[in-house]
């Protein structure tokens, strides 16, 4: 009798992802032909974004790297218990209407990232609970490969553009070069510089924003640290931003236009990134220091 019990218990234990594997393995192959039939009009103008658009050309790292962080935290998953909520029916209910409407309205950004919430839901659905907050990050993180709307595209990048030309205009006439502004055009004696979108700083603010949150993630414990090193991308990229200007005028204005575009115009773009991935590098280091000198008091 004592025996009976035990196998009654042991077979109404929840199904964990290691016992479930093939099961899994199987309805994971149907819902990704699935889903690949029903965003194949949608993926392929995302992955040309990412190829074409230097915005966004970070997109391709960042599946990677939410694949990373599952696979990290296997040994995890593998032991949680598999109970399958309703609440992910309405989750990819949401999902769907954003994906239709995004094709009504061709709203891009709706089409693309109701691929997320439908997976949110699906995951949700079919695993549950714990299985979904335990994903929680890596599908969140998925959102930086969407490329934004162009309205709050461009609500960031115009008044990053009238930032840069302020900060480098004030710098040139710290360092008493003759400059004047007018709007985001920047007036030297032997050159003008527009500072476009492409100079406003926003490929390397969505690009650092990333980083800095996979980085934290990675690597730095607690809530406010994390917030910090992340929000410092914002002022680290504007300084990096103004600098870029700066140096491009300066050589414009020592030796000759040709010098100043080009070239140099677009490799200046990475330098300037790696000099905000400098700065963000010392800002981790202060914290991590701090973090070390609290955990010994």
């Amino acid at each position: 009798m004592e025996k009976i019990v035990s196998m009654s218990l042991e077979s109404s234990a929840p199904a964990t992802l290691d016992d479930s594997a093939r099961r899994l393995a199987i309805l994971g192959l149907v819902l990704a032909v699935l889903l690949g039939g029903i965003y194949a009009p949608v993926l392929p103008g995302l992955f040309a974004d990412w190829w074409n658009d230097p915005n966004y050309s970070h997109g391709f790292l960042v599946p990677l790297f939410s694949g990373y962080v599952v696979w990290k935290n296997w040994e995890q998953l593998r032991r949680l218990p598999l109970r399958g909520s309703w609440f992910g029916l309405g989750v990819l209910c949401v999902g769907i209407a954003a994906m239709i409407l995004g094709d009504i309205g061709a709203e891009d950004f709706l089409t693309r990232s109701s691929f997320i919430t439908v997976l949110a839901g699906l995951i949700l659905f079919h695993l549950g609970s714990h299985v979904f907050r335990a994903l929680l990050f890596p599908l969140g993180f998925l959102f930086f490969m969407v490329p934004l709307p162009t309205i709050i595209f461009n609500a960031v990048a115009f008044p990053l553009q009238g930032l840069a030309a302020r900060n480098a205009t004030w710098i040139l006439d710290t360092l008493g070069i003759p400059v004047l502004r007018d709007g985001n055009v920047i007036h030297l004696s032997q050159i003008s510089l527009g500072v476009t979108e492409a100079c406003s700083g926003i490929r390397s603010l969505v690009s650092l924003v990333a980083l800095a949150v996979a980085w934290v993630y990675l690597t730095l414990p607690g809530r406010w640290p994390r917030v910090l090193l992340v929000a410092s991308a914002v002022p680290i990229t504007i300084i990096a931003n103004a600098a870029r200007v700066v140096v491009t005028g300066l050589i414009g204005q020592w030796f000759g236009v040709k010098y100043a575009q080009g070239a140099f115009h677009s490799f200046s773009g990475w330098i300037i990134f790696l000099v905000a991935f400098a700065g963000l590098l010392g800002v981790h280091t202060f914290l991590s220091t701090m973090i070390a000198k609290r955990e010994r008091l």
